[in-house]
């Protein structure tokens, strides 16, 4: 399909580097995108941050954020009031030699590195390290959205301070990615949970990415099972945990879940822990041992309940027979 411009209708217009058209689009944040079009628009040398995000219906702070940002891609001069600005309030992170790394056998280790670096410090950080450069580019094609100038700083942190290797972060990326977590904060605080369970090197967050991937898609087939389709609670979670972990498969799953509703005619997770660890301690893991086990069940409780009338019975003849006066008794 051909598309028809009225360039005639247009009144004023304005310049912006094909550059951004060309090489950023994709990838590029649309909130950053709408600030530089209204800056651009402005033809001044001089901006209101404030007047920028009301006109653009983001806050402050995405402002400034999007300034570093073209400045790193060199569409916007690192010179000049708008972007003085925009780094005034930033403190100066200390250069990489003057800070000391976290040593993995302290035991205050800190659960949120807070470090911010400006535009210009991330420049000088990528050009002397080609890996720092690799992470930064390609996190954003992994996550598919543009990292800001907080971000990166986080990142710098993970990768200079945590110590962990390009690929690890990358790999975890593409796992955060595929929960639908594109946030760089939630990729943070993954990581830093497996420092601080010595989950470090590459093999090892690749086997935890495959325990965790197994775990989750546990959970959601026996969410799938049990007709939730809800977000489960940490008691469930904790529950299905526990199942998963005593090998019961999703088949004795929908087993426990069916007697379950038979006997309360209702979900309760409590009840089908209950079914489940009744058939561990048996160990009862298939479901032609289960009906095995139903049948030995059922025979038991008949043969219980013949006894018990054969018994009521004998008493009653017992009863019958000490009161009964023959003398009295009506021939036949």
């Amino acid at each position: 399909m051909k598309y028809y411009f009225d360039c005639d209708k247009w009144g004023s217009v304005f310049s912006v580097p094909s550059t951004v058209a060309n090489d950023h689009l994709k990838l590029c944040d649309g909130a950053f995108l709408k600030v530089l079009i209204f800056a651009l628009a402005q033809n001044s040398h001089e901006l209101d941050g404030a007047q920028i995000a009301l006109s653009c219906g983001v806050s402050e702070s995405v402002v400034d954020d999007a300034f570093r940002y073209w400045q790193g891609c060199g569409v916007l001069s690192s010179a000049g009031a708008v972007t003085q600005a925009a780094d005034a309030d930033v403190p100066k992170a200390e250069r990489v030699g003057t800070v000391k790394a976290i040593d993995p056998t302290a035991a205050n280790v800190s659960r949120k590195l807070a470090i911010r670096y400006t535009n210009s410090e991330i420049l000088e950080k990528t050009k002397s390290d080609k890996d720092l450069a690799h992470l930064l580019n390609e996190i954003q094609t992994v996550l598919k959205r543009t990292i800001n100038s907080t971000e990166q700083g986080e990142l710098i942190a993970l990768y200079e301070y945590y110590g962990f290797s390009v690929p690890s972060i990358l790999l975890t990326a593409q796992y955060c990615f595929m929960l639908e977590k594109t946030r760089v904060a939630y990729l943070v605080q993954v990581m830093k949970s497996w420092y601080e369970k010595d989950i470090t090197t590459y093999e090892q967050i690749e086997k935890e990415i495959i325990r965790a991937s197994a775990a989750l898609d546990y959970q959601n087939r026996c969410l799938r099972a049990f007709g939730i389709t809800t977000k489960p609670t940490p008691t469930q979670v904790e529950y299905i945990r526990s199942w998963q972990e005593m090998g019961f498969t999703i088949e004795m799953l929908e087993i426990a879940y069916n007697k379950c509703m038979d006997n309360t005619n209702k979900l309760n997770f409590k009840y089908v822990n209950s079914i489940l660890t009744n058939w561990a301690s048996k160990s009862i893991s298939t479901p032609a041992q289960v009906s095995e086990e139903d049948t030995k069940f059922k025979s038991r409780k008949a043969e219980t309940s013949k006894s018990s009338s054969a018994s009521y019975d004998l008493d009653e003849f017992e009863r019958f027979a000490r009161g009964f006066d023959l003398s009295k008794a009506k021939k036949v």
